[in-house]
């Protein structure tokens, strides 16, 4: 398995674990308070969002570190992000906020039911092409 297959295959897991933890909280806040006010899922998309992809993508940002540098334990390869990691994390929020926000606004329509998996499969093929490009771009920089 090469770098690239190994880092996309991290960053999926990372937004499926992501979407397995927020799917049951958003069912739960439209369970809980249908319909009342925006304030619940603005809470789910502005405080739980981040912390639950910084768990996930932190941790798979790390792992990728660690496998690129061969070490034998978690390490981080620089203080800062990547730009294909600042990338994925980027493209991941905005499409989970995007998919939160829709399943909010109606979760039983019928374009919903299009739209939803539609988002999903856009942050995933995004993210592929990003891990891709973003390779391609990191070795720019740095002959640079």
């Amino acid at each position: 398995m090469t770098q690239t297959a190994a880092t996309i295959l991290l960053y999926l897991v990372a937004l499926f674990l992501t979407v397995a933890t927020l799917w049951p909280l958003s069912h739960l806040t439209q369970t809980i308070f249908p319909k009342t006010s925006p304030h619940f899922v603005w809470v789910l998309i502005v405080v739980v969002l981040p912390f639950v992809m910084l768990f996930y993508f932190g941790l798979a940002f790390l792992i990728d570190d660690t496998i690129r540098e061969g070490a034998d334990h978690l390490t981080a390869r620089e203080e800062e992000l990547s730009f294909t990691e600042g990338l994925v994390a980027a493209v991941s929020y905005v499409g989970l906020s995007g998919w939160l926000w829709l399943r909010w606004r109606n979760p039983t329509a019928p374009s919903m039911k299009i739209l939803g998996p539609a988002i999903i499969a856009t942050v995933i093929i995004l993210i592929i092409v990003g891990v891709i490009w973003g390779a391609d771009y990191d070795q720019i920089l740095a002959l640079h």
